[in-house]
């Protein structure tokens, strides 16, 4: 484990630059899934990967036509490389939601702790390999984020503000206007299963419940 004041180098920032069509897209549709009017392809690829793998394979198809996406003429078919209008993610999730009986914050955030492999594979070069869960958490503002808004016009994502309580702990201040949080916190956990470590997620606020911002604190148990 790093020591808990570890910064992220600056210098692999200026590197990243040149990835912006590859990388920056990504975080910019995913964290407009509310928002923009177009989504990335990745995050419709993986939403595949994710239904199949939770639900079987024919459900995909079946969920497709049930919310009009599929019809006899018509049938999608999703390309990582393209973009598609997000109110079709919209729907997906919440179909996806009523079968399995959960809610739509509970599937978000089963959602963000699937997509982690994808996402540390395709960010790999921005983190550390002595990091750690904690680590990655402290340094998304600053090694993921600054990269997306200084190479994606418009780019929102989530305004993450992180301070160590100590070498086992973080508390995370969550702000955004398409609240989220399921998502990160999912990916939290997800970071903790690639890393083989115990955590416990506390939230003391939700901007689903109508605060400010989402507090979220973070702790190794083990």
């Amino acid at each position: 484990m790093l020591p808990f004041n570890k910064r992220y180098d600056k210098s692999k920032i200026n590197k990243c630059i040149v990835f912006r069509k590859g990388m920056g897209r990504l975080f910019e549709k995913l964290y407009h899934v509310r928002k923009v009017i177009i989504m990335h392809g990745i995050i419709f690829t993986e939403l595949k990967k994710y239904v199949d793998t939770k639900l079987g394979e024919n459900v995909w198809d079946n969920i497709l036509k049930e919310i009009g996406l599929k019809t006899k003429t018509h049938m999608p078919m999703y390309m990582p490389i393209r973009l598609y209008p997000d109110e079709e993610a919209v729907a997906i999730v919440t179909s996806v939601s009523k079968i399995m009986g959960r809610s739509v914050p509970a599937v978000l955030e089963d959602f963000g702790e699937f997509i982690v492999p994808t996402l540390l594979k395709m960010y790999q070069m921005l983190v550390e390999p002595e990091w750690r869960t904690l680590d990655v958490v402290e340094n998304t503002e600053a090694a993921i984020h600054k990269v997306v808004r200084s190479n994606i016009q418009g780019a929102e994502p989530p305004r993450l503000i992180c301070h160590r309580v100590s070498s086992t702990e973080i508390g995370i201040t969550y702000n955004s206007a398409r609240k989220m949080c399921g998502v990160a916190k999912g990916i939290i956990r997800g970071l903790a299963n690639q890393y083989n470590e115990r955590i416990a997620i506390a939230e003391s606020s939700c901007m689903l419940e109508g605060k400010s911002a989402c507090e979220i604190s973070v702790r190794l148990t083990e």
